[in-house]
C-alpha cells in the first residue's frame, strides 16, 4: 500500500524530501554538493523520483526552489498517481498558487513562518490555502512549542510536518514531543526520520511505527538510499 487518506485525499505514505536538493544546513558540506547537483538540474531529480516511485514512494515533499519542480510532469507521465505535498516559501510571496498548480494535496506553511506563532498571520495563510481547495498544514522546527500553540489556537491545520527520529535529533525534547504527537488527532508527516543520515532505515522506521506518524518525507540522493529506505518505511507504516 502506497497511500493513506486525509480529508478524502490520497496522501503518499512515503515521499522523497527536497531538503538535500536545497543543500539544507543539517547536511553540512555535503549539502552544497547536493544543491549543485540537484537544485537546477531537473534531470537528476527525475532519476530519483522515478526510482522512488518504482519502490512505492508515490510523492515528493516539494519546496519550490530552483528547477526541482520541472521533474514532476515527466514522473507523472510514467506514474500518474505521483503526488505532491508542498511547503511554502519562507517569505512573501509564499508561492501558494505555484504549489497549487503543481497539484499539492497538502500545503505546509514553512517552519520559518509557523514557528513565529503569529495566530492571525497563520490564519490568513491557511485561508489562502483553503481557497485553492488544498489541505493546510504547518511545518515546524520548534515542535514542542508550535504544536501546543496550534492546539491552543484551534487553527484549521489538519496536518503537521514534524521532525521525528529515534535519535531525538531536531526534536527539542524527545520524550515530550513523543507524548505531544501520540496524544494528538492531527495527521503527522515525519521529516528528518533518518536523523540526517545518522540512522539506518530499519531501526528508524521500526521506531516511527510505534508513534502517531502517518507518513514520512525522506531526503534521499542515491538510488541505493531509495532501495534501502522506501520499502522499509512502507513496510512499517502501511499497516498502521
Amino acid at each position: 500500500m502506497s497511500f493513506t487518506k486525509l480529508e478524502g485525499k490520497k496522501i503518499p505514505i512515503v515521499t522523497i524530501g527536497t531538503s538535500p536538493f536545497m543543500g539544507a544546513g543539517q547536511f553540512g558540506p555535503k549539502g552544497l554538493l547536493w544543491r549543485q547537483k540537484f537544485a537546477n538540474n531537473p534531470e537528476n531529480v527525475l532519476e530519483l523520483l522515478i526510482a522512488t516511485a518504482e519502490k512505492g514512494g508515490m510523492g515528493i515533499e516539494l519546496v519550490p526552489i530552483g528547477r526541482v519542480a520541472e521533474a514532476i510532469k515527466p514522473v507523472r507521465d510514467k506514474f500518474p498517481e505521483f503526488t505532491v505535498l508542498g511547503s511554502t516559501y519562507w517569505f512573501k510571496p509564499y508561492r501558494i498558487e505555484e504549489l497549487n498548480n503543481y497539484g499539492a494535496e497538502i500545503i505546509f506553511i514553512h517552519g520559518a513562518i509557523a514557528d513565529k506563532r503569529k495566530e492571525e498571520k497563520l490564519k490568513l495563510i491557511i485561508q489562502k490555502i483553503r481557497e485553492y481547495n488544498r489541505t493546510p498544514g504547518i511545518a515546524t522546527h520548534e515542535p514542542t512549542k508550535t504544536i501546543p500553540f496550534i492546539e491552543k489556537s484551534d487553527l484549521d491545520c489538519p496536518a503537521i510536518l514534524v521532525p521525528f527520529n529515534k535519535s531525538g535529533l531536531f526534536m527539542e525534547d524527545q520524550q515530550l514531543l513523543e507524548s505531544i504527537v501520540d496524544k494528538s488527532d492531527r495527521f503527522f508527516v515525519g521529516m528528518k526520520t533518518l536523523a540526517a543520515g545518522r540512522l539506518n532505515p530499519k531501526e528508524a522506521y521500526e521506531y516511527i511505527k510505534e508513534h502517531n506518524i502517518s507518513a514520512v518525507a525522506i531526503g534521499m540522493v542515491t538510488k541505493q538510499e531509495i532501495e534501502e529506505s522506501v520499502p522499509l518505511a512502507l513496510e512499517n507504516l502501511s499497516n498502521k
